[in-house]
C-alpha cells in the first residue's frame, strides 16, 4: 500500500481558513463599544463634533456644546442657552462616536439627575 502525501492544501480547507482569517481581521478591527472618550480635546479629536461645531455659523441665538456624563459614559449635546431666544428644547445626547443614545423632551424630569458633570466646551455667541 502506497500513501501519497501532498503538500497542496485542499480547496475546502483553504476556503475555511480564508473565512476564519477574514473573520478574525474583521473582529479585531472593530471599534471598542464602550463609548468612553479617551481624548483631552474632543472638539479637535472627534470629527463628528467638529462638523457639529462648524454647523453653528452666524448664530442669531447663543448655542453651546456641552460635555457631560450619562450612565458613567461621556456624552455631548448641543443646547440653545440664550435667554433672549424662547424655543422648545429637545436635548439629544450623543456618545463619543456621534450616535444618539437618549433624547429628552420638555416634559422629562430626569435630565438633571441622569446627566451630570456638565461643562461647556464650545459656545457660538450671537452676532450683535
Amino acid at each position: 500500500m502506497i500513501f501519497v502525501v501532498s503538500n497542496k492544501p485542499k480547496p475546502d480547507h483553504m476556503k475555511k481558513l480564508s473565512f476564519i482569517f477574514v473573520f478574525l481581521v474583521f473582529l479585531l478591527s472593530c471599534e471598542k463599544k464602550d463609548n468612553t472618550c479617551n481624548c483631552d480635546k474632543p472638539l479637535e479629536e472627534l470629527s463628528w463634533l467638529q462638523e457639529l461645531k462648524a454647523s453653528f455659523t452666524n448664530c442669531s441665538c447663543q448655542i453651546s456644546i456641552i460635555q457631560a456624563t450619562y450612565q458613567k459614559k461621556t456624552v455631548f449635546y448641543p443646547i440653545m442657552n440664550d435667554p433672549l431666544c424662547n424655543s422648545y428644547q429637545v436635548i439629544v445626547l450623543f456618545n463619543c462616536c456621534g450616535t444618539t443614545i437618549k433624547t429628552y423632551t420638555l416634559t422629562d424630569q430626569t435630565f438633571g439627575d441622569e446627566v451630570t458633570e456638565r461643562k461647556t466646551i464650545y459656545t457660538c455667541k450671537t452676532k450683535k
